[in-house]
């Protein structure tokens, strides 16, 4: 446990711990690298649709190292003093959603200098996020703030990069959009969590993942790079996620509505540079 200035507590996670879950998931992304099985195809006979759904081993280890992140995360949150019987499930979001984005870029790579860069960036990217949630267990913590926006600049960023991922991997449209709209809508809920005093806001995460739904599927088709693809739809995610926060926080929806749009429009100024 660290002091700050004013005497207030600043407690770190376990270093112990720490350790022995990046060891962890350090094995789990090693093994869905090295180990390869043979997969099926399960086909889908649908009213006027055939679906080919692939069933392979590196998919399931990807939900699989997100489930065990989630755990892990909750055992190291356990020993937060300022915890109590309040329940962990806000703090496992993140955590297991950057465990499995960093699984599913580790897959698109072969291997070489790019894997291996990968991986100890986001291994970095995974800790600062496992330590930030630590921090934000206590809302009086001083870094509570510094902590929060730490989190909401890396969700965003982690759907940012799993757009670019899926784009660039040509998935189907009815897997890409999904996958896209429910990454959303998590970061969605956690952003709205930490900037509303620990609420729960499902309806309007399930607004922002409807809305990336619809633009993942208007632009899947359209001769735009993964980058510009990706730009678009977080920056459309991050503008909506905070248009709703800032009326739930009471401001009147004319001062409510810049930032969002400064944003997005920031956004497709950048969008012709990533072509």
């Amino acid at each position: 446990m660290l002091t700050t200035s004013s005497q207030a507590p600043a407690y770190l996670p376990d270093r112990d711990k720490l350790s022995v879950a990046t060891a962890a998931l350090v094995v789990a992304l090693l093994s869905g690298h090295f180990i390869h099985l043979p997969g099926k195809t399960l086909t889908l006979n649908l009213p006027g649709l055939v679906v080919a759904v692939p069933l392979t081993v590196t998919s399931a280890l990807a939900l699989l190292i997100a489930a065990l992140t989630a755990a892990g995360t909750d055992w190291i949150l356990s020993d937060h003093p300022s915890l109590k019987t309040h329940t962990t499930l806000a703090h496992w979001l993140l955590p297991a959603l950057t465990a499995w984005v960093l699984e599913v870029l580790l897959q698109r790579l072969p291997g070489g200098w790019a894997w291996w860069l990968t991986l100890f960036l986001g291994l970095a990217v995974w800790f600062s996020v496992l330590v930030a949630e630590y921090i934000t267990v206590d809302a009086n913590d001083l870094r509570y703030p510094l902590a929060a926006a730490v989190l909401v600049g890396l969700g965003f960023l982690l759907f940012f990069l799993l757009a670019v991922a899926v784009r660039a991997a040509g998935w189907r449209l009815l897997f890409a959009a999904p996958t896209l709209a429910l990454s959303a809508g998590v970061v969605a809920l956690r952003t709205l969590h930490l900037h509303l005093a620990g609420r729960w806001q499902p309806v309007e995460a399930v607004f922002v993942a409807a809305l990336v739904l619809q633009l993942a599927a208007a632009a899947h088709h359209l001769p735009l790079s993964p980058a510009a693809v990706a730009l678009f739809l977080t920056g459309s995610a991050y503008a909506a996620t905070v248009y709703l926060g800032n009326l739930l926080e009471g401001e009147p929806w004319s001062q409510a509505i810049v930032e969002p749009l400064v944003v997005f429009g920031l956004t497709l100024l950048l969008m012709p540079w990533a072509w």
